[in-house]
């Protein structure tokens, strides 16, 4: 399912999204190659970072960590939702997503 987002220079970059643990404020291992790919991308577009601003801002210093440029990247924070649980007890992971968007 990945892909390798700054493979053609002039290409559309799809947005991405990253889920975060229940109270967790780094981005999870299993978010790194999504995060990989739009450091990446981020050398050829600016992104903007949407989510709750203690996710948001923790995905903004990871994509930094894996090389992209700090100030190719803006942060917009939203306001936290309550959990909400799914019908089987789980919490719902929308309000633990961080959206990454390339303009």
């Amino acid at each position: 399912m990945s892909q390798d987002l700054a493979s053609a220079p002039n290409a559309l970059v799809s947005d991405q999204i990253v889920f975060m643990g229940i109270s967790d404020t780094y981005v999870p291992a299993s978010a790194m190659e999504t995060i990989r790919s739009a450091a990446d991308a981020a050398n050829s577009a600016s992104v903007q970072i949407e989510g709750p601003a203690d996710r948001a801002n923790a995905v903004k210093q990871e994509l930094i960590r894996q090389g992209a440029p700090a100030e190719a990247i803006t942060v917009r924070p939203t306001p936290t939702r309550p959990l909400v649980q799914a019908g089987d007890g789980v919490a719902d992971p929308t309000g633990r997503r961080v959206n990454i968007r390339f303009q």
